[in-house]
C-alpha cells in the first residue's frame, strides 16, 4: 500500500512543529509572569486567563494541522459488490480505523465546551490550592511543575479537539460510509424472510489504497425481479420514526386508497397505495396515535413484521403490464 501517494502530510509536520514550539513559549511566559508578579491578579492571568487563551490557539492549531493534510487528485478504478450488511460492517470497520481520523467528528463540539468549563475550574481549583500552602516536593518547584503540568494539558486537549472537529479537502476519498438509523433499520430486512438485503457499495482502487466511494442499502422481494424495490426511510419527530417504501417499476396499476391493518405489532399498520406514472408505490407505516403518553418507541422486531407485510403486499399487487 502506498499511502503517500494518495495523501500529502507534508504541511501538516510544519504546523505541529509550530504548535509544540508554541505550547513552549506559552509555558515560559506563564513561569516568567507568576515569578516577577506573583500578586491575585497576576496569579488569575497565569492559572485561568493564559489557559483560556492557550486552549482557543490550541483548538486553531489542532484545526490547522487537519487543514494541511492535502489529498493528491487522481484518477480511481473503481467497481461495484454486493455484500451482505455483516461483510459490510467489517469493511466499514477496517475504513475507519485506516481513515477515520481525517473526518470530521461534529459531535465532539459538546466535549470542546466541557473541557473548557474543566480548563476554567482547573484554574480555580490551582489557586485555591496555592492559597493553602500546601508543600508537596518545594515551594518553588510545585508551582513550576503545575504551570507545566496546566499547560500541557490545556494545549493537547484544544489541539486534539481542534484537529478532530473539522475534515480534510477530500469529499470523494473520505465520504463517510452510510451509517445511522436509516442503516440500523435497514439492517433488519436481512432477517425477514420473503426479501433479499445487503449493500451496493462501490469500491475505489488507487496505487495499492482500497477506499469506500459509495454505498447504498439494496432490498429486493424474492421471486420478483429487481424493479421491485423496498427503501428504508427515518423520520425524526422526537424519536426515530422508521417507515418503508415499495416500489414497482411497470409492475401493474391500482387504485389510489389507503388500508388500515392490524398485526401482531404495537402499533396498527397503516398502507397507502398510489401510482406515481408506470411505478406502483406502497408505502408502509405504523399508525402512531399523535397524542401518547410516553414517547414512541418502534422495536426492531417490529419493523420486521412491518418488512414482512409490504413484502407481501408488493407480492400480491405485483402484475406486470
Amino acid at each position: 500500500m502506498n499511502e503517500e501517494t494518495i495523501i500529502d502530510y507534508s504541511r501538516q509536520g510544519n504546523v505541529n512543529r509550530a504548535f509544540a514550539i508554541l505550547a513552549v513559549v506559552f509555558s515560559i511566559i506563564g513561569i516568567v509572569l507568576y515569578y516577577m508578579n506573583p500578586s491575585d491578579f497576576n496569579n488569575l492571568v497565569v492559572f485561568v486567563g493564559m489557559p483560556v487563551v492557550l486552549f482557543f490557539v490550541s483548538l486553531a492549531m489542532g484545526g490547522g494541522s487537519k487543514k494541511a493534510i492535502d489529498y493528491i487528485p487522481g484518477e480511481w478504478e473503481k467497481k461495484k459488490t454486493w455484500v451482505s450488511f455483516t461483510d459490510y460492517e467489517n469493511m466499514v470497520e477496517e475504513y475507519e480505523d485506516a481513515y477515520g481520523e481525517l473526518h470530521s467528528h461534529p459531535g465532539d463540539c459538546g466535549g470542546c465546551f466541557c473541557s473548557f468549563v474543566f480548563i476554567v475550574i482547573l484554574g480555580v481549583f490551582i489557586l485555591y490550592f496555592q492559597q493553602l500552602n500546601l508543600v508537596l516536593i518545594d515551594p518553588t518547584l510545585d508551582l513550576l511543575l503545575l504551570i507545566v503540568l496546566e499547560y500541557s494539558i490545556v494545549s493537547v486537549a484544544g489541539f486534539v479537539f481542534g484537529f478532530r472537529i473539522p475534515k480534510i479537502d477530500a469529499q470523494e476519498f473520505f465520504k463517510r460510509p452510510l451509517t445511522g438509523d436509516v442503516y440500523r433499520f435497514a439492517s433488519e430486512l436481512a432477517g425477514v424472510s420473503g426479501i433479499r438485503a445487503g449493500m451496493n457499495v462501490e469500491l475505489g482502487v488507487r496505487a495499492g489504497v482500497q477506499t469506500i466511494l459509495d454505498a447504498e442499502v439494496k432490498a429486493y422481494v424474492q421471486n420478483l425481479p429487481e424493479t421491485v424495490q423496498i427503501q428504508v426511510q427515518v423520520s425524526h419527530s422526537g424519536f426515530a420514526y422508521p417507515y418503508l417504501v415499495g416500489t414497482a417499476y411497470k409492475g401493474g396499476r391500482l387504485t389510489p386508497h389507503e388500508d388500515t391493518i392490524r398485526i401482531a405489532t404495537k402499533y396498527p399498520v397503516r398502507l397507502e397505495y398510489s401510482m406515481d406514472k408506470d411505478v406502483m408505490v406502497i408505502v408502509a407505516r405504523f399508525d402512531i396515535p399523535e397524542r401518547t403518553s410516553a414517547v414512541p418507541n418502534i422495536s426492531t422486531g417490529d419493523f420486521r413484521e412491518l418488512a414482512a407485510l409490504l413484502a407481501s403486499e408488493l407480492q400480491d399487487k405485483y402484475n406486470p403490464e
